[in-house]
């Protein structure tokens, strides 16, 4: 016969021994890390002709390194030499760094070699194609659960083309992989989506997307993703080959890492510029605050009423207005600097309700309110104020149609109402 009293100290030491375990879990399962200020996740798609200077640029963010405070996570895509050939365009391949290809995330940490990237490869994925929104939204899951943040920075490191491209039968929108056809990329209504589906998991919406890539300073691209960060830097006009100058970016966040999320956007907008001042290069960049963009696009479609409903001014004089307008045509994009084309139209009617929607949104676009910096260098593009807006060189492109703003507001209707 068992004692009682022995049977109660047993059972005394065996929950014991199970509050213990469970108290101390964390010793069999490691806490997650305290979280960084800043987790900066740099989509780097290079599956192109601009191999080279992706590489370049990680090694400009190696000049500087994570630290404690801020986390540099990059997922880098390379391209084979056999597939730029068969695009005619061999001769961009870069073979450095034992010319692997693939796609591959770095953690990345501090080194002055300017050609050898050295950070901690944390992962080889094979080929990824950097063209498809599941890649980014893999990605920055990834980032966000393993280097945790109290804000994050998402580049779009690529091509750009705005809302289209040269030849509208193959609109090329952002991040262009050619690993998987020279058409491939993320498109506008795919990119909202991702950063939906980002802004979801992280619980808020994304503190500054930044797009390295020509053309994307639209306010359609800007509208199209305003739900889910709450500041975009991009560039209106073409963005060089060498893009942002990184170290300079992230020096400046390493060594002030609890600065301003506007005061941070602002200074790669001042970091631009100083790359470029002088350079001869026809160059624009600008922060935008999201936050606002809903008040800009309702008078911008007020205004595109009010064309509509002039009945005295010719159409001939507003489509004059556009052309003589600072525009972003050289290369076959049909992009107008919004505040300019606002500022211009006193010259072409006096209809009173256009003039009084024109002046409201070119004191919207002063500096300070919803553009937080801008800036240009170059005399070709020095009437670039910070967001451009669609409008026909020749013809009224349908895949227009496809984007937000467009669904929601009248300047489409404006644009076929003129004639295009």
């Amino acid at each position: 016969m068992i004692n009682n009293k022995l049977i109660k100290i047993f059972l005394l030491v065996f929950i014991a021994t199970l509050l213990s375990t469970f108290l101390n879990g964390c010793q069999i399962t490691p806490p997650i890390a305290e979280k960084a200020e800043w987790t900066v996740m740099v989509y780097l798609a290079a599956g192109n002709n601009l191999e080279s200077v992706g590489i370049q640029d990680i090694n400009e963010m190696e000049l500087i390194g994570s630290n404690k405070d801020v986390n540099i996570i990059v997922q880098l895509d390379r391209i084979p030499f056999h597939v730029l050939d068969q695009y005619g365009m061999g001769d961009a391949d870069d073979a450095s760094n034992n010319n692997w290809t693939g796609t591959r995330r770095y953690y990345v940490t501090k080194d002055i070699n300017p050609e050898i990237i050295r950070s901690n490869l944390i992962m080889d994925l094979g080929e990824k194609n950097m063209g498809d929104p599941e890649t980014l939204n893999d990605f920055a899951l990834w980032a966000m659960q393993n280097y945790p943040a109290k804000r994050y920075l998402l580049v779009l490191w690529n091509h750009g083309g705005g809302f289209r491209s040269i030849d509208t039968s193959s609109s090329r929108d952002i991040c262009w992989d050619w690993n998987f056809g020279f058409n491939n990329r993320i498109t506008m209504p795919q990119l909202k989506e991702s950063l939906s589906f980002i802004s979801g998991q992280m619980g808020k919406k994304i503190d500054i997307v930044g797009m390295d890539a020509c053309y994307m300073g639209m306010v359609e691209v800007a509208y199209q993703i305003k739900d889910y960060s709450d500041i975009v830097v991009f560039s209106e006009a073409s963005v060089p080959g060498d893009g942002w100058q990184y170290d300079c970016i992230l020096e400046g966040l390493v060594n002030y890492p609890l600065q301003k999320t506007n005061d941070f956007a602002s200074s790669i907008v001042d970091s631009f510029q100083k790359q470029y001042s002088g350079s001869g290069r026809n160059v624009t960049i600008s922060a935008v605050d999201l936050s606002k963009i809903d008040n800009l696009a309702d008078n911008i479609s007020n205004l595109a009423n009010a064309i509509i409903s002039d009945n005295k001014t010719l159409k001939e004089n507003y489509r004059a207005a556009a052309r003589n307008t600072q525009n972003y045509t050289g290369v076959g994009f049909e992009y107008i600097d919004l505040k300019d084309f606002t500022s211009n139209l006193p010259d072409y009617t006096s209809n009173s309700s256009v003039l009084i929607y024109a002046n409201q949104i070119k004191q919207y676009l002063e500096d300070g309110n919803i553009i937080i910096n801008n800036t240009f260098s170059g005399s070709s593009v020095r009437n670039s104020y910070g967001l451009s807006i669609y409008f026909p060189y020749y013809s009224y492109d349908n895949y227009y149609n496809n984007l937000i703003f467009t669904q929601d507001f009248l300047w489409d209707e404006m644009l076929t109402h003129l004639g295009y």
